[in-house]
């Protein structure tokens, strides 16, 4: 079970939902769309080794996991090598496309901590 949301987590990335990662790790209790969860760092305009550095720093346990799995990373460093638009776009698509990967984020028990680790992470990219 840990596998498949582990794959699902990675699938979501590779639509660009930065978010994602943090569904198989981030305790908390709330409910929130995919899109309000990863609006932080879709709309950033760091460099993804900011992003890396910083997810380091504020969210140790979203960078183990990207570090634990490198085709993972190197797609949602791709992601991070597209303007925030073409960002925001593929992850409308990906939605669109995928309404069962929406409503299972939205009602994941840990989208509050998601969206606080996220948040974190995007006020102090700009930092590194």
């Amino acid at each position: 079970m840990r596998f498949a949301r582990n794959r699902r987590t990675g699938v979501v990335l590779g639509a660009g939902a930065v978010a994602a990662v943090a569904l198989a790790l981030a305790p908390a209790t709330a409910s929130a769309s995919p899109t309000d969860l990863v609006a932080p760092l879709l709309n950033s305009t760091c460099s993804f080794a900011q992003v890396d550095a910083a997810l380091h720093d504020k969210a140790p346990a979203l960078a183990q996991f990207l570090d634990q799995n490198p085709d993972t990373k190197a797609e949602l460093k791709a992601k991070f090598d597209q303007s925030p638009a073409q960002r925001q776009a593929e992850l409308d698509q990906y939605l669109k496309d995928n309404p069962d990967a929406a409503n299972q984020a939205a009602s994941d028990p840990r989208a509050g901590g998601i969206a606080a680790a996220i948040q974190q992470v995007a006020d102090s990219c700009h930092n590194y």
